[in-house]
Protein backbone atom coordinates (compact mmCIF):
# COMPACT_ATOMS: atom_id res chain seq x y z
CA UNK A 1 0.00 0.00 0.00
CA UNK A 2 1.08 2.97 -0.86
CA UNK A 3 0.27 6.66 1.09
CA UNK A 4 0.70 9.77 -0.22
CA UNK A 5 -0.94 12.11 -2.47
CA UNK A 6 -2.71 11.48 -6.42
CA UNK A 7 -3.02 14.83 -8.20
CA UNK A 8 -4.74 15.27 -11.36
CA UNK A 9 -7.60 17.70 -13.19
CA UNK A 10 -9.43 18.61 -15.86
CA UNK A 11 -8.45 20.69 -18.13
CA UNK A 12 -10.93 23.96 -17.32
CA UNK A 13 -9.29 26.47 -19.74
CA UNK A 14 -4.92 26.43 -20.99
CA UNK A 15 -3.43 23.60 -19.85
CA UNK A 16 -0.35 25.72 -18.40
CA UNK A 17 -3.23 27.58 -16.07
CA UNK A 18 -4.10 23.92 -14.69
CA UNK A 19 -0.68 22.70 -14.19
CA UNK A 20 0.57 26.32 -12.40
CA UNK A 21 -2.14 25.11 -10.12
CA UNK A 22 -1.66 21.98 -9.43
CA UNK A 23 2.11 22.70 -9.21
CA UNK A 24 1.43 25.44 -6.62
CA UNK A 25 -0.01 22.67 -4.32
CA UNK A 26 2.84 20.69 -4.46
CA UNK A 27 5.88 23.87 -3.86
CA UNK A 28 2.93 24.42 -0.81
CA UNK A 29 3.26 20.68 0.88
CA UNK A 30 7.12 20.37 0.10
CA UNK A 31 8.19 23.72 1.40
CA UNK A 32 6.02 22.62 4.57
CA UNK A 33 8.83 20.11 4.55
CA UNK A 34 6.06 17.19 3.38
CA UNK A 35 8.36 14.57 2.09
CA UNK A 36 6.09 12.08 1.04
CA UNK A 37 4.88 10.04 -2.02
CA UNK A 38 3.38 12.39 -4.73
CA UNK A 39 2.37 11.22 -8.31
CA UNK A 40 1.37 13.92 -9.95
CA UNK A 41 -1.17 13.24 -13.85
CA UNK A 42 -0.20 16.46 -15.85
CA UNK A 43 -2.22 17.92 -18.73
CA UNK A 44 -2.16 17.41 -22.35
CA UNK A 45 -0.37 20.37 -24.40
CA UNK A 46 1.62 21.75 -20.89
CA UNK A 47 4.48 23.71 -21.43
CA UNK A 48 7.95 22.21 -21.25
CA UNK A 49 9.26 24.47 -18.05
CA UNK A 50 6.00 23.23 -15.98
CA UNK A 51 7.12 19.48 -16.94
CA UNK A 52 10.75 19.67 -15.64
CA UNK A 53 9.70 21.75 -12.49
CA UNK A 54 7.10 18.64 -11.64
CA UNK A 55 9.37 16.24 -12.45
CA UNK A 56 11.59 17.30 -9.98
CA UNK A 57 8.85 18.14 -7.06
CA UNK A 58 7.09 14.80 -7.46
CA UNK A 59 7.88 10.83 -7.18
CA UNK A 60 5.82 10.11 -10.06
CA UNK A 61 5.22 11.80 -13.15
CA UNK A 62 2.45 11.07 -15.80
CA UNK A 63 0.06 12.09 -18.92
CA UNK A 64 -2.80 9.87 -19.61
CA UNK A 65 -2.36 8.57 -23.69
CA UNK A 66 -5.86 8.29 -23.59
CA UNK A 67 -5.70 5.48 -26.06
CA UNK A 68 -3.89 3.19 -27.85
CA UNK A 69 -3.06 5.61 -31.53
CA UNK A 70 -3.82 8.72 -33.02
CA UNK A 71 -7.27 7.34 -35.08
CA UNK A 72 -9.41 5.77 -31.70
CA UNK A 73 -7.88 9.04 -29.95
CA UNK A 74 -9.49 11.66 -32.32
CA UNK A 75 -12.71 9.69 -32.03
CA UNK A 76 -12.24 9.27 -28.21
CA UNK A 77 -10.91 12.47 -27.49
CA UNK A 78 -11.33 15.80 -30.15
CA UNK A 79 -11.14 18.57 -28.01
CA UNK A 80 -7.62 17.11 -26.28
CA UNK A 81 -5.02 18.53 -28.93
CA UNK A 82 -3.20 16.50 -31.39
CA UNK A 83 -2.63 12.98 -30.08
CA UNK A 84 1.28 13.46 -31.24
CA UNK A 85 2.06 16.41 -30.21
CA UNK A 86 -0.21 16.90 -27.40
CA UNK A 87 0.50 13.54 -25.90
CA UNK A 88 3.21 11.90 -27.24
CA UNK A 89 5.70 14.62 -27.05
CA UNK A 90 4.75 15.46 -23.50
CA UNK A 91 5.38 12.26 -22.71
CA UNK A 92 8.43 12.26 -23.99
CA UNK A 93 9.47 15.54 -22.25
CA UNK A 94 8.51 13.74 -18.91
CA UNK A 95 10.24 10.47 -19.42
CA UNK A 96 13.77 12.59 -20.74
CA UNK A 97 13.39 14.66 -17.48
CA UNK A 98 13.22 12.05 -15.20
CA UNK A 99 15.66 10.14 -16.43
CA UNK A 100 17.50 13.08 -15.80
CA UNK A 101 16.52 13.87 -12.54
CA UNK A 102 17.06 10.95 -11.18
CA UNK A 103 20.80 10.65 -11.98
CA UNK A 104 21.32 13.90 -10.33
CA UNK A 105 19.12 13.21 -7.77
CA UNK A 106 20.48 9.71 -6.21
CA UNK A 107 19.69 9.53 -2.71
CA UNK A 108 17.34 11.88 -2.17
CA UNK A 109 13.99 10.92 0.06
CA UNK A 110 11.67 12.74 -2.19
CA UNK A 111 10.55 14.33 -5.93
CA UNK A 112 12.80 13.80 -8.64
CA UNK A 113 10.50 11.18 -9.72
CA UNK A 114 12.27 8.44 -8.42
CA UNK A 115 10.02 6.46 -8.90
CA UNK A 116 9.37 6.89 -12.42
CA UNK A 117 6.43 7.70 -15.70
CA UNK A 118 3.17 6.59 -16.14
CA UNK A 119 0.29 6.65 -18.43
CA UNK A 120 -3.46 5.37 -18.54
CA UNK A 121 -5.83 4.77 -21.26
CA UNK A 122 -9.78 4.21 -21.47
CA UNK A 123 -10.74 0.69 -23.08
CA UNK A 124 -13.55 0.17 -24.99
CA UNK A 125 -15.09 3.93 -25.53
CA UNK A 126 -15.25 3.61 -29.25
CA UNK A 127 -13.88 1.05 -31.76
CA UNK A 128 -10.80 -0.31 -30.18
CA UNK A 129 -9.38 -3.75 -29.99
CA UNK A 130 -7.00 -5.31 -27.53
CA UNK A 131 -3.93 -6.02 -29.59
CA UNK A 132 -4.05 -2.18 -30.75
CA UNK A 133 -3.56 -1.93 -26.43
CA UNK A 134 -0.92 -4.73 -26.56
CA UNK A 135 1.40 -2.88 -28.92
CA UNK A 136 1.45 0.20 -27.58
CA UNK A 137 1.93 -1.38 -23.91
CA UNK A 138 5.44 -2.93 -25.14
CA UNK A 139 6.38 0.09 -27.03
CA UNK A 140 5.55 2.19 -23.75
CA UNK A 141 7.85 -0.53 -21.25
CA UNK A 142 10.82 -1.02 -23.70
CA UNK A 143 11.08 1.95 -25.54
CA UNK A 144 10.13 4.63 -23.05
CA UNK A 145 10.90 2.48 -19.83
CA UNK A 146 7.35 3.40 -18.26
CA UNK A 147 6.77 1.78 -14.58
CA UNK A 148 2.92 1.34 -15.28
CA UNK A 149 0.48 1.84 -17.78
CA UNK A 150 -3.39 1.67 -16.45
CA UNK A 151 -6.17 0.33 -18.02
CA UNK A 152 -9.66 2.17 -17.53
CA UNK A 153 -12.49 0.55 -19.06
CA UNK A 154 -15.18 2.60 -20.23
CA UNK A 155 -18.17 3.36 -18.68
CA UNK A 156 -21.31 6.11 -20.35
CA UNK A 157 -22.34 9.07 -18.14
CA UNK A 158 -25.40 10.40 -19.09
CA UNK A 159 -25.38 13.87 -21.10
CA UNK A 160 -22.10 13.08 -22.37
CA UNK A 161 -21.30 12.48 -26.59
CA UNK A 162 -20.77 8.75 -25.51
CA UNK A 163 -23.95 8.57 -23.03
CA UNK A 164 -25.47 5.99 -25.81
CA UNK A 165 -22.09 3.86 -26.12
CA UNK A 166 -22.11 0.31 -24.44
CA UNK A 167 -19.99 0.00 -21.31
CA UNK A 168 -16.82 -2.07 -21.09
CA UNK A 169 -16.68 -5.36 -19.92
CA UNK A 170 -14.70 -5.46 -16.63
CA UNK A 171 -12.89 -8.39 -17.75
CA UNK A 172 -11.64 -7.40 -20.65
CA UNK A 173 -9.45 -4.51 -18.75
CA UNK A 174 -8.71 -7.16 -16.29
CA UNK A 175 -6.86 -9.36 -18.80
CA UNK A 176 -5.28 -6.46 -20.45
CA UNK A 177 -3.30 -5.70 -17.04
CA UNK A 178 -2.48 -9.31 -16.86
CA UNK A 179 -0.83 -9.17 -20.76
CA UNK A 180 0.90 -6.09 -19.53
CA UNK A 181 2.69 -7.79 -16.33
CA UNK A 182 3.46 -10.77 -18.73
CA UNK A 183 4.82 -7.47 -20.64
CA UNK A 184 6.52 -5.75 -18.50
CA UNK A 185 7.88 -8.26 -15.89
CA UNK A 186 8.39 -11.53 -17.88
CA UNK A 187 9.79 -10.77 -20.98
CA UNK A 188 6.97 -11.30 -23.05
CA UNK A 189 6.95 -10.06 -26.43
CA UNK A 190 3.81 -8.81 -27.97
CA UNK A 191 4.36 -11.03 -30.92
CA UNK A 192 3.61 -13.77 -28.65
CA UNK A 193 -0.22 -12.81 -28.02
CA UNK A 194 -0.87 -13.36 -31.76
CA UNK A 195 -0.87 -16.80 -31.16
CA UNK A 196 -4.40 -15.82 -28.62
CA UNK A 197 -6.07 -12.86 -29.72
CA UNK A 198 -9.37 -13.74 -32.20
CA UNK A 199 -9.70 -12.36 -35.54
CA UNK A 200 -11.01 -9.36 -34.39
CA UNK A 201 -7.88 -8.48 -32.05
CA UNK A 202 -9.43 -9.44 -28.66
CA UNK A 203 -7.66 -11.38 -26.28
CA UNK A 204 -9.93 -14.32 -24.77
CA UNK A 205 -11.75 -14.13 -21.30
CA UNK A 206 -9.06 -16.54 -19.76
CA UNK A 207 -5.78 -16.38 -17.87
CA UNK A 208 -3.28 -15.04 -21.20
CA UNK A 209 -0.27 -16.75 -19.81
CA UNK A 210 -2.00 -20.46 -19.53
CA UNK A 211 -3.43 -19.34 -23.07
CA UNK A 212 -0.46 -19.19 -24.39
CA UNK A 213 1.10 -21.85 -22.67
CA UNK A 214 -2.02 -24.22 -24.02
CA UNK A 215 -1.05 -22.44 -27.29
CA UNK A 216 3.04 -23.63 -27.04
CA UNK A 217 1.85 -27.08 -25.23
CA UNK A 218 4.84 -28.65 -27.29
CA UNK A 219 7.13 -27.06 -25.46
CA UNK A 220 6.06 -28.73 -21.80
CA UNK A 221 7.08 -30.59 -19.80
CA UNK A 222 10.16 -28.47 -19.12
CA UNK A 223 13.32 -29.76 -17.79
CA UNK A 224 14.12 -27.35 -14.56
CA UNK A 225 17.79 -28.46 -14.16
CA UNK A 226 18.42 -27.37 -18.16
CA UNK A 227 15.33 -24.77 -18.53
CA UNK A 228 16.46 -20.68 -18.86
CA UNK A 229 14.31 -18.06 -17.27
CA UNK A 230 12.28 -17.21 -19.97
CA UNK A 231 11.34 -20.82 -20.57
CA UNK A 232 11.09 -21.53 -16.47
CA UNK A 233 8.63 -18.00 -16.07
CA UNK A 234 5.86 -19.63 -19.00
CA UNK A 235 4.86 -21.78 -16.45
CA UNK A 236 1.58 -21.13 -15.82
CA UNK A 237 1.35 -20.12 -11.75
CA UNK A 238 5.56 -19.76 -11.76
CA UNK A 239 6.50 -15.78 -11.65
CA UNK A 240 9.91 -14.20 -11.36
Amino acid sequence: KICGLFLSSSVSKDPDDVTELQLEVLRILRNMGYTGYIHLRLMPGVSYHYVKEAVELADRVGVNLEAPNKDVFDELCPNKGGFNEAILKRLTWIVDEAQRSKREAAGLKSGYCQAGVDTQMIVGAVDDNDWQYLQVTEWLYKRHSLKRVYYSSFEPIAQTPLEKRRACPPSREHRLYQSSFLIRDYGFKTDSFAQIVDDEGFLPNTDPKLALAKANIDMFPIDLNTATYFEMVQIPRVGP
